[in-house]
């Protein structure tokens, strides 16, 4: 007998009554079936003991191929990936916390569209959020404050588990039944096992990336400080910053737009789309003076006004300054919204805006 099965249909013909008497009603049916078990099936105690064992065999499993994985991306696929393994399931999603409070959808399984990058927030994940507590829901449909995540098909059954590692947060797991099948405890107790391990080797593995993206950012700085101590043109550096900036961020293509006596021009482009544009006067929105981001539309009147096709893609402006002087901007095509090479752009442009007004200052 699938007991478990037989477990979720009786709480699904007593969704209509209070929490409490559901619950002790349930109770009262896994009591009574365990007393049997006890009763009919002296053998059952050796089969449980080989169910655990099997059970516990798999969970190592699953935390081995977790840190054998490479890479942040590596192990949000391996998680996903295992979770199929031990838990039935018609679609989930992994997302981890954004500095601004929203969740941002790193990977998913059984939505409609391109999902991953996008960002959420609604009250059911708050909640969790909150109180560092697993949540699941029997039918999504008896419940107002419950929102579909991105690319989501028509939900029934909802569980979300934090990804905590010390108290701190990283993100959600969420899984969804498309039938009202509510989650057993064994399921909950898989899931829990995945989500912590998850979370331990997503946290190491973003402490290795933010390495790497220090690392990224010094090594281009040093490459711009010895372009200017080679005394390179001016021309030359500015390209060097541009480069240095793609470099540490995946943009596809973009300008430095420098400020000079008669206005923002352009002082250096990267990528086929921005071919020509040097020496050209840039557009006023290309010249901000505070990081922002430009939208698609935006984009596109200031492509026409430097006689060029820009692709569909936002822009990511960012300063080239220091506290003295505004030194000119970074334009950086950017189709993947905000990640957190963004973030460390802010601290690489104001060591290039440094750099470069050594150069103009020996000249």
């Amino acid at each position: 007998m699938n007991t478990d099965r037989l477990l979720r249909e009786l709480e699904r013909r007593l969704l209509a009554y209070p929490d409490g008497l559901r619950q002790e009603a349930i109770e009262a049916v896994r009591e009574e079936i365990a007393r049997e078990r006890k009763h009919d099936e002296p053998g059952r105690t050796v089969e449980t003991e080989r169910e655990r064992r099997v059970e516990a065999e798999t969970l190592r499993e699953v935390v081995e191929s977790l840190h054998r994985a490479s890479g942040l991306d590596g192990i949000i696929e391996e998680a996903l990936r295992q979770l199929d393994r031990l838990v039935p399931f018609e679609c989930c999603w992994l997302t981890l916390v954004e500095p601004d409070g929203r969740l941002r959808v790193v990977a998913a399984r059984g939505v409609s569209g391109h999902v991953a990058g996008v960002r959420f927030r609604d009250p059911l994940t708050d909640m969790v959020r909150e109180r560092l507590f697993p949540l699941a829901i029997a039918d999504v449909e008896g419940e107002e404050r419950f929102v579909p995540w991105p690319g989501s098909p028509r939900v029934r059954s909802w569980w979300a588990m934090p990804l905590v590692v010390e108290g701190e947060l990283l993100g959600l797991l969420g899984i969804g039944r498309t039938t009202i099948e509510p989650f057993s405890e064994q399921d909950q107790h898989r899931t829990k096992a995945l989500a912590f391990s998850a979370a331990a080797a997503i946290r190491q593995a973003k402490a290795v990336e933010q390495v790497k993206r220090y690392a990224a950012l010094m090594e281009q700085v040093v490459s711009v400080d010895h372009v200017v101590f080679t005394g390179a043109t001016l021309e030359t550096i500015a390209h060097a910053i541009l480069e240095g900036a793609a470099r540490i961020g995946s943009y596809h293509g973009g300008l430095l737009v420098l400020q000079g006596p008669a206005g923002p021009r352009v002082g250096a482009a990267l990528g086929d789309v921005f071919m020509g544009t040097v020496g050209k006067p840039a557009p006023a929105d290309l010249a901000a003076a505070g990081t922002r981001r430009l939208a698609p539309a935006r984009m596109r009147e200031c492509a026409d006004a430097l006689e060029i096709q820009a692709p569909n893609h936002e822009a990511y402006l960012v300063p080239v300054a220091t506290p003295e002087q505004h030194v000119g901007t970074l334009v950086l095509l950017d189709p993947d919204g905000e990640t957190p090479d963004d973030r460390m752009m802010e601290a690489y442009a104001s060591r290039a805006a440094t750099a470069f007004r050594h150069a103009v200052s020996s000249r």
